[in-house]
């Protein structure tokens, strides 16, 4: 099987497996069984049955980094051991049928079914609010201005701290 007759996303994802596969060491077992080791972690491949431990190769249909340094190791072509699917007779295949048109929207049949709304708003769970939530037409909370009176010269404004008659002392008598 020649490199073209697969699709491109399959050429891509096989050499960058490819790429990742050199760092992987390979040890036969016997009966087509490797035991495949990246870093300190150990992968069992069965290379008749084209399937990893990692689960890789049998879910994409491309063989793992871990099954390509098996076929390396092997000197096979891993163009053999890639799923039929990512051939380009299979792709071919897929896209063989014509599409037919599909007409506007506003021409599609009418159908009795009962419309289908978006489920309602849930209500996070979070600590209740301590204020009551006050109307949109109702008047806005006003501020309570406490007036505070001076200790020292009895006059309203200010407090003792901030009192600038000269009446009372700000230093304490020495002793």
């Amino acid at each position: 099987m020649e490199p073209q007759d697969l699709t491109e996303h399959a050429k891509v994802e096989l050499e960058l497996r490819t790429v990742e596969s050199m760092f992987c060491y390979s040890t036969p077992c016997g009966g087509g069984e490797y035991e495949v080791r990246e870093g300190h972690v150990k992968f069992p491949v069965m290379i008749d049955s084209r399937t990893c431990g990692c689960g890789v190769w049998q879910v994409s249909g491309i063989p793992c980094k871990h099954g390509l340094r098996v076929i390396y190791n092997q000197r096979l072509d891993p163009l053999y051991f890639v799923s039929h699917f990512f051939k380009g007779a299979a792709y071919k295949l897929a896209y063989a049928e014509h599409m037919h048109p599909i007409p506007d929207p506003t021409q599609w049949p009418e159908f009795n079914l009962p419309t289908i709304n978006p489920p309602g708003i849930k209500r996070i769970a979070r600590r209740p609010s301590k204020q009551r939530k006050r109307g949109a037409m109702e008047a806005k909370k006003r501020k309570r201005h406490t007036l505070v009176k001076c200790s020292k010269c009895k006059e309203m404004g200010h407090n003792a701290r901030t009192c600038k008659s000269s009446t009372g002392s700000s230093k304490a008598p020495p002793k």
